[in-house]
């Protein structure tokens, strides 16, 4: 944002006070001298920095929020409350086919 910032001593643009002081040149013709800011008035102007862009944050119009989304039908799978519909287990085999009696 600035090319050079420079501390020399002399009184403040804003306050006038003498002591140290920061030295932003402007951009324009070099032989200008930019305003000469003391630390206590530079804080200060960080400070309404702030409250600015807190305004302005506050005064922008806010996103749309987004639509939810539609949930699916229930499927037509069985409760776990519903009692068990298939076969009984003593009417179904066994999954592992039974050893042959020639091979032990």
């Amino acid at each position: 944002m600035f090319e050079q910032i420079t501390i020399e001593r002399g009184h403040c643009t804003l306050c006038n006070a003498y002591g140290l002081a920061v030295s932003l040149p402007l951009g324009g013709h070099p032989q200008l001298d930019g305003p000469l800011v003391c630390e206590r008035c530079l804080r200060a102007s960080v400070k309404a920095a702030d409250v600015l862009r807190v305004l302005r944050v506050a005064k922008s119009p806010k996103g749309k929020r987004t639509p939810n989304k539609t949930r699916k039908p229930a499927s037509e799978a069985p409760r776990s409350t519903e009692p068990y519909r298939g076969p009984s287990k003593h009417e179904v085999g066994s999954l592992v086919p039974a050893a042959d009696p020639e091979l032990s």
